[in-house]
């Protein structure tokens, strides 16, 4: 993407949207957020986030202690089966 991409893409943001895209420039220029990891920023993957803590805390998911017990379970699940 070039930067004349992106100066169009900010002025097609909705109202709404345009704080959250400036906290994520910010970060990505001034740091913290590594310019590789802008993805886990978007407001799309903070609202997953949010789902899976909200899921861990009503204890609904699985988290695996270690990598060998997370493998051993995937292990253990059968194939899908394809139509």
């Amino acid at each position: 993407m070039t930067k004349a991409e992106l100066h169009k893409l900010i002025d097609e943001l909705p109202d709404s949207a345009v704080e959250g895209a400036g906290v994520l420039l910010r970060g990505i220029i001034k740091g913290p957020i590594d310019p590789d990891q802008a993805w886990f920023w978007t407001p799309e993957w903070q609202e997953r986030e949010q789902e899976a803590e909200a899921e861990l805390a009503r204890g609904a998911g699985v988290v695996y202690r270690s990598t060998e017990d997370f493998i051993s379970h995937l292990e253990s699940v059968p194939p899908a089966v394809s139509d």
